[in-house]
C-alpha cells in the first residue's frame, strides 16, 4: 500500500461523519425551501430553484460516498489504514474526492 495516502481509520471515519453532516445540513435547507413554496403556494423563485438544484448535488455525493465505502470495504482486513487514493479513485466528484483525500489526521466531530 502507498503510505503516502494510507490514512488512519479514525481519520476516515472523521472525515466520512463530516461529509454526512454537511450533507444533513442540505437536506434540512432543502426541506425548508420546499416547505416554504408549498405553504406559500406559488411557483418557486429563481433563487428558490437555484437552491432546489442542490437535490443533484447531494445526490451525486452520495453516489460519491457509496463508492469510497465500497473500496473501503474491499481492504477490510489487509491493514489498520487504508488506501484513501485508492478508495477516492472511482469518485467523481473532484471536490468530495479531495475532501476525502483530506491531508489532516482528525477532524472535529
Amino acid at each position: 500500500m502507498d503510505t503516502s495516502s494510507s490514512k488512519p481509520l479514525d481519520t476516515v471515519y472523521a472525515n466520512s461523519a463530516r461529509e454526512m453532516r454537511a450533507l444533513q445540513s442540505q437536506i434540512q435547507q432543502l426541506e425548508d425551501t420546499v416547505l416554504t413554496i408549498v405553504e406559500r403556494r406559488t411557483p418557486p423563485t429563481s433563487a428558490e430553484i437555484r437552491e432546489l438544484q442542490d437535490f443533484d448535488l447531494i445526490s451525486q455525493t452520495l453516489g460519491g460516498l457509496s463508492i469510497f465505502f465500497d473500496k473501503l470495504r474491499e481492504q477490510v482486513g489487509t491493514e489498520d489504514c487504508t488506501d484513501i487514493t485508492r478508495a477516492t479513485e472511482s469518485v467523481t466528484l473532484q471536490k468530495l474526492r479531495d475532501r476525502l483525500r483530506e491531508k489532516q489526521e482528525l477532524f472535529e466531530l
